[in-house]
């Protein structure tokens, strides 16, 4: 299979690099088939053969992915199967880690939810209960006042 990648070029401590079209299983400074064009990272400058490139792309050449970000960066066309890896985007721990803390909060939204309930019915509860008291106390306060009549009856 043949790749499109950078091979280190340039000399000591000042490396530049060459986009070069090669065979996947060479040694990445080593052999290649076609020089496509240069990157110099110190001066971001950027030489390439676009025909070159296109034709190689066209007959399935797989980009490395650094070269893949100069190529979009000079705005050559790609074939719609490369992308480029999302630096940007979360490992899956984090992902799943965000998943976690959504369902946790829907959860505690629920039990405080509910906790509200409970209160409402107990409050209701209270209520019933302190009514039933009510009505017991109001029975025994009358009964204690037919008591008391009968015993001033008695007396006199």
């Amino acid at each position: 299979m043949v790749v499109i990648r950078l091979a280190r070029h340039g000399r000591h401590k000042y490396p530049t690099y060459r986009i070069v079209a090669a065979d996947k299983r060479r040694a990445a400074t080593g052999k290649f088939l076609a020089i496509l064009g240069s990157y110099n990272p110190h001066t971001k400058e950027i030489k390439l053969n676009k025909e070159e490139i296109s034709k190689y792309l066209d007959n399935g050449a797989q980009a490395s992915d650094r070269v893949l970000r100069l190529l979009n960066n000079e705005k050559i066309e790609l074939p719609k199967w490369a992308k480029t890896h999302d630096r940007n985007k979360k490992p899956k721990r984090a992902e799943e880690e965000k998943e976690e803390n959504a369902t946790a909060e829907v959860a505690s939204d629920a039990a405080e939810a509910a906790e509200v309930k409970a209160e409402e019915i107990k409050a209701e509860a209270g209520t019933a209960k302190e009514e039933a008291v009510q009505e017991e106390a109001a029975e025994s306060t009358e009964e204690v006042a037919k008591a008391v009549e009968e015993t001033n009856k008695d007396q006199q």
